[in-house]
């Protein structure tokens, strides 16, 4: 029992709420700044503690008021977590004050306490009561919807822009606008507590899982009896944050792409885009969570849907209590359908960070990293599981952040006596200091005498030891494609057929103008037969005997024109006949004269000329010909994949593109990048071991045939001189660039399961060494070399 009679502290601050489980009040403690919840039956109780009053008095007023069994040990259970929570009056609570530590929390969840704004805020609210009226909310409305339109309009220049604008140069410039956006956030939480007659005594910086942000201490919401005003103070933050997202967007669209103003506009439109979706993510412990929590009217509701979710699933295993069924059906909904969801969303979330943030630091070797960063994961999925199915108390009291801590709810008072679980006797343990020298000198003694294989690894790239490329040799469209892919094929083999059928149009009608050249150059050469040339003097007198007919005839014809007895336009075609016959005359003889004259030099090697001008062009139509079947230049395997060989089918194609790769996949390289750190063990002939991505089950063997320098930028066939490719002139100075270098490995691939461009780990195994030995490695590579530069 209590050695005096309990007084309930007269300078505690009460709020009446009414809530969905009934009554409520919501006390204040200003030593301590601290909040806790009383249900209608324990603040009762908490007012009859005068100091005069005895207990067995205000248990039987209890039970009358409202009807109940109030067992005294229970009360005196209630009376003693009141004094332990510091609402009773005593001198050791007398003595309390809210003493705060200014830097308070954990490597994961870090907070420093800056200074009590709540005098700035008195000056500051009477001069911004425009952001409280109807108009700002209009105002605010209209620009987050012309904000959601230009985003939505201009989606593909944001995506664009995040490689121009996301730069090193920037960093400065980006934390200021962050910096900015989330104090503009946090003052909105605490102008509008003070909007409403709240006070704001905390303002600081945390940071959560390494992500820096302010924080305002907005806990006098919870004395608020109305829902909607504790609401409005969670709402403000995010709903400002997202108005000045909706600025930002508006600004970046009207202002220069090349100004600093636009590139901060961007900045604070990406940023608070993705921080607004956060926010108001109920899952994630944030404001979302507190505005779902307050219109619930339920606080702690994280940490107690966890409880149930984990009583539900212990149900299924019937390993669980009967907590579940001691709940209203109301109480048991909410928190299996928020505990549920929230364990599936964080879970979902621990297993993208191990596969993304884990496949990376393993990928780039972080050995070190990836252990602290396991050992954190490690901390939040304990943490986690603890939620689920650790020990959860029904009492609960709101903590500076709007949330609840197990300490006093008031709500086990006037209900059922407390369950209390007896303990066994405990074995004996060995002291810690005693593990903790028996592990130390086991691991002491295992790295001193045991012997470990010195592996130096990295990621590895496959190549082709030799390929070919399968090119057209003309221009042309591919008619026909023979081979597809992995398609073995030798040196020779037919892959594709170009069109050639005016190719070949074009080869018969030159060999036919080969063949009339010939003749006709038969005919020079031999000259003419006698027979031809008394045919061409028949002609001659037959066209003689032409000219004088039509000579008398014109003759006659102008005698009947002088007399009238004939039209003028007879007359003039007696003259045209006459001309005309005499320009036959004339052909004639020169015809005959040629023929008796015979073939001359110059039409001979004319014509010779022609005949080869035929068979030149008609040699290009034939190799035209050839190079339209195009063939594979080596033997190996056909590496291009079918689909693409195939859509070639009817595709035009110039002289020079290419059709296929053709690679020897029998033998392959494999170049593993290893730092120049690790490169003094490595040495040809040494084993290595490959595990291939595509095929995790299968190992591959092969041995380091040649070490070369691979200097960043510079491929290793470079033929850069690597003594001036490894510096870089940085401020005025020379500084080292790193360096990588290229082990090369011949891996037997006659199964052809490795293919150019697969990646995967490699192992190059480098010998035995001390354990001792490895574990110092990075050590002593810091102090031989690093620190030896310093002095």
């Amino acid at each position: 029992m209590i050695a005096s009679l309990p007084r309930f502290r007269a300078d505690l601050t009460l709020s009446r709420q009414t809530s969905a489980d009934g009554t409520v009040f919501v006390v204040k403690d200003p030593l301590r700044q601290q909040f806790y919840r009383l249900p209608e039956e324990a603040h009762f109780i908490a007012e009859q503690l005068d100091g005069e009053t005895p207990l067995d008095v205000i248990r039987r007023r209890t039970e009358e008021k409202f009807q109940t069994s109030l067992p005294p040990a229970q009360l005196d259970a209630f009376v003693r977590q009141l004094d332990k929570s510091g609402l009773l009056e005593s001198k050791r609570n007398r003595r309390a004050s809210h003493n705060q530590r200014r830097i308070q929390g954990s490597l994961l969840y870090f907070r420093v306490r800056f200074f009590d704004p709540d005098r700035l805020f008195n000056r500051l609210t009477g001069r911004i009561q425009f952001f409280f009226t109807p108009a700002f909310m209009a105002i605010s409305a209209a620009a987050i919807f012309a904000a959601v339109c230009v985003v939505v309009f201009n989606w593909s220049g944001i995506v664009q822009n995040f490689s121009r604008v996301y730069l090193p140069s920037v960093i400065p410039l980006f934390f200021a606008v962050v910096f900015c956006v989330v104090t503009a956030h946090e003052l909105a939480h605490g102008l509008t507590c003070k909007h409403f007659g709240g006070e704001v005594h905390e303002l600081g910086f945390f940071l959560v899982y390494f992500q820096p942000a302010l924080y305002c201490n907005v806990s006098d919401a919870w004395l608020f009896p109305e829902k909607s005003k504790r609401l409005w103070v969670g709402f403000a933050g995010p709903y400002f944050e997202l108005f000045l997202w909706a600025l930002a967007a508006l600004l970046w669209r009207a202002t220069d792409g090349e100004t600093w103003l636009n590139h901060a506009a961007f900045i604070a439109m990406t940023t608070s885009g993705v921080k607004t979706l956060l926010n108001f993510n109920p899952l994630i412990k944030l404001d979302g969570y507190y505005l779902l929590s307050d219109w619930l009217g339920i606080p702690n509701l994280r940490k107690r849907a966890f409880a149930a979710a984990g009583e539900w699933i212990k149900n299924k295993f019937g390993a669980g209590g009967r907590r579940l069924e001691q709940m209203s059906a109301r109480e048991r909904r909410i928190y299996l359908t928020y505990g549920l969801t929230a364990t599936a969303g964080s879970l979902a979330m621990l297993v993208f960070a191990v596969t993304k943030i884990g496949t990376y630091l393993i990928g780039q070797n972080q050995l070190l990293a990836f252990a602290l960063f396991a050992g954190m994961l490690g901390q939040k999925i304990r943490r986690r599981f603890s939620k689920l199915f650790g020990r959860s108390s029904g009492a609960a009291t709101l903590d500076e952040d709007g949330d609840a801590t197990d300490e006093t709810d008031g709500a086990d008072a006037p209900g059922g006596p407390p369950q209390t679980a007896g303990r066994g006797k405990k074995r004996p343990r060995p002291s810690k200091r005693f593990i903790l020298f028996a592990g130390g000198a086991a691991a002491l003694a295992i790295l001193a005498f045991q012997n470990g294989q010195l592996r130096v690894g990295g990621g590895f790239s496959a190549m082709p030891i030799r390929n070919a490329d399968v090119r057209a040799g003309v221009d042309g469209l591919v008619s026909e494609i023979r081979m597809d892919e992995g398609s073995m094929v030798h040196q020779g083999d037919l892959i594709a057929q170009l069109s050639d059928m005016d190719n070949v149009t074009q080869l018969r009608q030159t060999e036919a103008d080969i063949q009339e050249a010939q003749a006709k150059l038969n005919l020079l050469v031999n000259g003419p037969l006698p027979a031809a040339i008394e045919a061409a003097k028949n002609e001659v007198v037959k066209a003689d005997a032409a000219v004088k007919f039509a000579a008398s005839t014109l003759a006659r014809d102008k005698l009947l024109l002088d007399g009238k007895l004939l039209s003028q336009q007879d007359y003039e075609a007696s003259q045209a006949n006459l001309a005309e016959q005499q320009a036959t005359l004339a052909g004639n003889k020169n015809k005959l004269d040629m023929l008796v004259a015979g073939s001359r030099p110059e039409d001979i090697d004319a014509t010779r000329a022609q005949i080869a001008h035929l068979q030149a062009h008609q040699s290009y139509l034939q190799e035209q010909i050839r190079l339209a079947k195009i063939f594979s230049p080596a033997d190996g395997v056909v590496a291009t994949p079918s689909r693409q060989l195939h859509e070639m089918k009817g595709v035009f194609v110039k002289k020079g593109d290419l059709i296929a790769k053709i690679y020897d996949l029998k033998t392959i390289i494999v170049e593993i990048p290893v730092s120049e750190t690790e490169i003094a063990d490595v040495k040809t002939g040494q084993p290595v071991v490959l595990k291939a991505r595509a095929w995790p089950q299968m190992t591959f063997h092969g041995e380091v045939t040649s070490i070369a320098i691979a200097t960043p930028g510079i491929s290793s066939s470079s033929s850069a001189d690597p003594a001036t490719s490894a510096t870089a002139v940085t401020g005025g100075s020379i500084a080292a660039t790193p360096k990588t270098f290229l082990v090369t490995t011949e891996i037997d691939n006659r199964s052809l399961l490795l293919k150019p461009g697969m990646t995967g780990q490699a192992k190059i195994i480098c010998g035995r060494r001390h354990l001792f030995e490895l574990a110092a490695r990075q050590i002593a590579r810091t102090f031989n070399v690093t620190l030896w530069s310093w002095w």
